[in-house]
């Protein structure tokens, strides 16, 4: 291989530009698909929409990556569980962001970090770290900022939707740690989004003409440039993970998604009331973050 060659297959491979990319996908993703939302008919469909766009997305990716899959029965199990709970996260998100400003949908998301927090003390067991509890105690505090008014807090039933789902996020990503590994990279990311989608469309009894119709009408450019957005942030996140080996050093990191979040939406969507409050909220979620992986 040339020395261009290499230079680039490194510079692909680094946590630097993957972590990069991430936030770039992540960021136009919040906005793409609270665009999309805003058109959709049927929220379980747009759901799905976007699933199918993200995991056909990730799939072209599969033949850039080694062929393997796990060979004991155990993880797929626990992969289908785990897809269980990521579609709860994906269904509960559609109507929570169809109701919710992007710049603050941001800052609520990133409560499933408190949540990890709480199943490492609980259920894993690790030993209590002062840190970690005063990252989810900033966490926490930001949010309370980005509700408190004159009167006190003042939060919507589609807050405690958010709150939900990330529980749901965080209780599948507790089952299925470590799993990727064992897999082809992105056909693992398709296998987390498509078991979500066939979930949906079995026990909300979708019909397939309501999802071409999300991605066929109004908004469908929005809905697929969502669907490839979401399905890369995730790629680019366990790349950006992968590559580091380190928790500590890419999740304070990726969390600055928030803050840009906050900037963006208040540009292109005018999310202009309580900018100052959703900035200082958006710092304290970030700091949050880094205390949790000291």
């Amino acid at each position: 291989m040339c020395y261009t060659g290499k230079y680039m297959y490194s510079l692909l491979a680094s946590w630097q530009l993957n972590l990069v990319l991430y936030v770039v996908c992540t960021v136009a993703f919040f906005q793409f698909y609270k665009r999309a939302i805003r058109g959709s008919k049927r929220d379980g469909a747009a759901t799905v929409a976007v699933e199918l766009a993200a995991g056909l997305t990730v799939l072209i990716l599969v033949p850039f990556f080694r062929i393997q899959f796990p060979t004991d029965m155990r993880s797929w199990l626990l992969l289908a569980v785990a897809g269980i709970f990521y579609a709860l996260n994906d269904r509960l998100q559609v109507t929570a962001r169809r109701n919710l400003q992007v710049s603050v949908f941001s800052v609520v998301d990133q409560l499933s970090v408190v949540f990890l927090v709480i199943y490492s003390f609980t259920i894993f067991h690790e030993p209590f770290s002062g840190a970690r509890a005063l990252g989810a105690a900033c966490i926490i505090f930001g949010n309370s900022v980005l509700f408190l008014r004159k009167n006190g807090f003042s939060f919507n039933k589609y807050v405690f939707l958010v709150a939900l789902a990330r529980l749901a996020f965080a209780t599948a990503v507790s089952i299925d740690i470590g799993l990727s590994r064992s897999f082809n990279l992105p056909l693992y990311i398709a296998l987390t989004i498509f078991i979500p989608a066939v979930l949906l469309v079995t026990f909300e009894r979708i019909r397939f003409s309501a999802i071409k119709e999300e991605l066929t009408g109004p908004v469908r450019a929005h809905f697929t440039m969502a669907g490839v957005l979401f399905g890369l942030s995730v790629f680019f996140s366990l790349r950006a993970f992968q590559a580091a080996s380190s928790i500590s050093l890419i999740a304070p990191l990726q969390a600055t998604v928030v803050l840009f979040s906050v900037l963006v939406s208040y540009f292109f969507l005018k999310e202009e009331d309580g900018k100052i409050r959703k900035v200082v909220a958006s710092l304290l979620t970030i700091l949050g973050v880094y205390f949790t992986t000291r």
